[in-house]
């Protein structure tokens, strides 16, 4: 298929409409997880999961120190999802709803078809395939619902198993920004990733 094949297969998709159109924020299910819309009670488990330094340590903010902080958090995202300008999920467990994870598309531009992600997992889910189960899930109804043609990701340069686990998934690194990010007093790079509708599907195939 074409560059303009590709591109004309995706005419009929309006992400603005998709939005608009959204009662809630759609669960997504998965064989060992699920994507669900947040909750007031995931705070004790937001506030833990962001309170992390080891999740937090190429996150673009310090970590957590209080719960009151993962409330906030919690409204943001439902503030996001109200305005339309981001959809964040809970990764919550198949067998308990427990959530474990958040990843979320934000920066949608509905226009231009793309958006940008972000996801984090709770240390001891790590090395489970868990996370590329819910960012498979999310960018699946990403490129097949919303009708994106673009995703993109931006991530520490040092963290090896974020490139990983984009890679993986069929993003392909666009380049380094340098010194983009002060966090806890430090100056950090960033490595920007994209994906592409075409690109998605043929890795999904």
């Amino acid at each position: 298929m074409t560059v303009i094949d590709a591109a004309a297969a995706n005419v009929g998709n309006d992400p603005a409409a998709v939005l608009a159109a959204l009662p809630a924020v759609p669960c997504v299910p998965g064989n060992r997880l699920r994507l669900r819309p947040p909750r007031a009670d995931d705070a004790d488990a937001v506030f833990a999961l962001f309170a992390d330094p080891a999740v937090a340590r190429y996150w673009s903010r310090p970590v957590m120190t209080a719960r009151a902080e993962a409330e906030a958090q919690l409204a943001r995202y439902e503030e996001g999802f109200a305005t339309r300008e981001s959809l964040t999920w809970a990764i919550a467990m198949a067998e308990d709803d427990a959530l474990v994870g958040c990843c979320a598309l934000f920066r949608i531009d509905s226009q231009h078809r793309r958006a940008e992600i972000g996801y984090a997992l709770r240390a001891d889910r790590w090395g489970q395939g868990l996370a590329r189960e819910a960012v498979a899930l999310m960018l699946g109804w990403s490129f097949d619902t919303l009708g994106l043609h673009r995703v993109e990701a931006d991530i520490d340069p040092r963290n090896a198993a974020s490139r990983g686990l984009l890679q993986r998934l069929g993003f392909r690194s666009e380049g380094l920004l340098r010194e983009r990010y002060w966090v806890n007093d430090e100056i950090n790079d960033t490595e920007w990733f994209g994906l592409l509708a075409r690109e998605w599907r043929a890795t999904a195939v």
